[in-house]
């Protein structure tokens, strides 16, 4: 800049003028060139003593034979215009060469310029200098140039009236473009408002300059249905929003003839959340059904498991010290055990297994298994917590809210092999019914969500659409049973919650549960206060089971206790005991499903006849509707049935009945 002249201006607008990104150059009232800008100097590539002082025209000639000196006479007009102490309008466009590197080859590269000239007045309102801006607008012009023929389509569209109200009025998303690139003539503000795109982002450019298509080759699916057909009907085709969200388009498409040019009318509904509902749907529908079939096997599963276990207990006892029988029984055992795991796992998928809800805080739950989950995450996975400090309460058994969280942390684990990040988080949430609209079965209101996200190799959609099926896993053989999060979807189903997955193959997977948000305070930990010792008892039992092997298993055990046992295989047979047995019945113990009558009217009609007769219930899934088992002081025993538990069910029965006298 320090060699350029003064050309008798003050210094600080000389530092402005060469120091403004715009391309300025200044000449004199002969149209002589006497100050260059930077920035013209750097846009032209030229140097400015090779046009400094010479005449504007020595630089552009005004040579009408001369393609480079397009726009010259227009240049000329608006400089005498100026001249005439006129301040210049914007000129029409027009063009001039500009050279290239000599390292990219010495070529020309046509360029468009818009020039602007306007007067500084001297003393007595002369002419003194005549600025001279100019912009560059080549990708302006190109795109000018190219819409010529799309702007007459636009123009025959815009004389049909009636077709654009009624264009603009529908509410489907509507597009017109040509057929042979793609590129918009026409849009309706539905296509704006699916698409994200306002209408004069669109026309003009093509489907492909936007990234519209999902699959490209959609788009040419669709042409040749159209020309091979006239029309196209109901194509199914992803396409992304200006967000880059993807959606699913139902496409119908008809061929038009426009200005003579080939286009392609089409309308598409916008079908993305119908068909994540549907999904959603599905995959409730084929839970339940496999839900059903695996309460259905866990349940029969579970009166043999209970004779296993019962009479493996009882052999131990009686084996003495004999140590190899000892060591296959405990084996026995262990494996019946092992089962009783199982059927577990399928029953809690299922939501049907024995809950003892309470209410709890999942700060609490998390909180008791940090040190364990550390452990078990290894020193290569960073464990996080962030609990809502006035987290709300919800209903349900914590011992399975803690086997959902392990679970999960084990199942985030296994994701990490190189190490990672898992994150807890608590959080009180109140959805909205757009929230429960876009979520199938899951109600507005007031919920806890327990959300665990791991940095790890994350989940495609396929695997996503499985992962809560039971025995499916991604393992290797005999590193899993499958029956993780079978588990993990089955207890949160079961305590009235939700359990959503969210996952991105290379970026992570969160799995968020819902509970409601119930009022009050979490119950304090009420400890066992009953001895073994105060096991056994003396009192009169009517014993129901209609699987023979099992009933004869659990009369063993209540002997062995001390108390009278009475036997029935049915329902009818249990009536006929009631009505016939000469002394008091002191207790109902039933299992819930037999043919022909369930544990609970059963349970009704030996009331009606023995009003003091004490019930409990004996059952390997609870998913009924009966009174009893929503009863609070109903007692139930899950099987399988072991010798500890059943004895403690029945001395709790006992033990409610003696303290509701106290408290009389």
């Amino acid at each position: 800049m320090s060699d350029a002249p003064s050309f008798g201006l003050a210094p600080d607008f000389q530092a402005l003028f060469h120091s403004v990104p715009g391309l300025y150059l200044v000449l004199s009232p002969d149209l002589n060139i006497i100050a260059v800008s930077d920035a013209y100097l750097r846009a032209t590539m030229t140097k400015r003593q090779d046009i400094l002082g010479r005449g504007i025209f020595d630089v552009f000639p005004d040579n009408p034979d001369d393609p480079s000196a397009t726009g010259a006479s227009k240049l000329r007009a608006s400089l005498e215009r100026v001249l005439k102490w006129s301040v210049a309008d914007p000129m029409a466009v027009q063009k001039y060469d500009i050279r290239k590197p000599e390292a990219e080859g010495g070529a020309f590269e046509e360029r468009y310029w818009s020039p602007v000239n306007w007067p500084v007045l001297g003393p007595g309102k002369s002419v003194a200098y005549i600025i001279h801006s100019v912009e560059d607008v080549t990708e302006n012009v190109r795109l000018r140039q190219k819409g010529i023929e799309h702007q007459a389509l636009v123009e025959e569209l815009r004389t049909e009236e009636r077709f654009r109200k009624a264009f603009n009025a529908n509410p489907e998303p509507i597009s017109i473009a040509t057929v042979s690139d793609g590129r918009y003539v026409d849009v309706n503000q539905s296509f704006c408002r699916v698409t994200g795109y306002r209408r004069e982002e669109l026309i003009g450019r093509t489907s492909f300059e936007l990234h519209f298509w999902e699959r490209p080759e959609d788009r040419a699916k669709l042409i040749e249905a159209v020309r091979k057909h006239g029309s196209a009907r109901d194509m199914e085709i992803p396409f992304r929003t200006k967000s880059g969200e993807k959606h699913i388009g139902l496409d119908s498409a008809e061929l038009i003839d426009i200005a003579g040019q080939d286009c392609v009318l089409t309308i598409f509904k916008d079908v993305t959340e119908q068909k994540s509902l549907q999904k959603q749907l599905m995959q409730a529908q084929k839970m339940e059904a496999i839900g059903q079939l695996s309460a259905g096997i866990a349940h029969d599963f579970n009166n043999l498991l209970s004779v296993i276990i019962g009479y493996s207990e009882d052999l131990e006892e009686r084996l003495g010290q004999d140590e190899s029988l000892q060591k296959k029984c405990h084996q026995i055992k262990r494996a019946g055990n092992r089962g009783a795991t199982l059927t577990r796992q399928l029953l809690a998928f299922s939501r049907q297994q024995v809950l003892e809800p309470k209410v709890m805080n999942l700060n609490v739950a998390v909180q008791e298994l940090e040190k364990m989950l550390r452990v078990l995450l290894g020193e290569g996975i960073e464990f996080r917590a962030s609990l809502e400090a006035h987290l709300g309460s919800v209903m349900a058994d914590q011992g399975q809210i803690e086997q959902v969280i392990m679970n999960l942390a084990v199942n985030a684990r296994d994701a990490m092999p190189d190490g990672g990040t898992l994150t807890i988080e608590t959080a009180n949430v109140d959805l909205d019914e757009e929230f429960a609209r876009r979520h199938h079965r899951q109600a507005a209101g007031r919920y806890v969500v327990l959300s665990l996200s791991d940095t790890g190799f994350g989940m495609d959609a396929e695997t996503q659409a499985r992962i809560f099926d039971p025995f499916f896993t991604t393992k290797e053989i005999g590193k899993g049973t499958g029956l993780g999060l079978s588990t993990v979807y089955g207890v949160v189903e079961q305590s009235g919650g939700h359990i959503w997955v969210y996952s991105e193959v290379g970026h992570g997977t969160t799995f968020k549960v819902y509970l409601p948000r119930v009022d009050g305070a979490p119950d304090a930990e009420t400890p066992k206060t009953v001895p073994v010792s105060v096991f056994r008892g003396t009192e009169t039992i009517l014993l129901v089971d209609d699987d023979e092997a099992l009933r004869e298993l659990t009369a063993s055990l209540l002997q062995d206790g001390g108390y009278t046992v009475l036997a029935a295989s049915g329902p009818n047979e249990a009536m006929r005991i009631t009505a016939q047995h000469p002394a008091k019945i002191d207790l109902l113990l039933t299992d819930v499903v037999m043919p022909g009558m369930n544990g609970d009217v059963l349970a009704q009609k030996v009331l009606l006849a023995r009003p003091s007769v004490k019930v409990v219930f004996m059952s390997g899934y609870s998913g009924f509707t009966h009174r009893a088992l929503v009863d609070s002081d109903a007692v139930l025993v899950a099987k399988p049935v072991t010798r500890d538990a059943l004895l403690r069910k029945i001395s709790d029965a006992f033990a409610l009945e003696r303290a509701g006298k106290n408290g009389n």
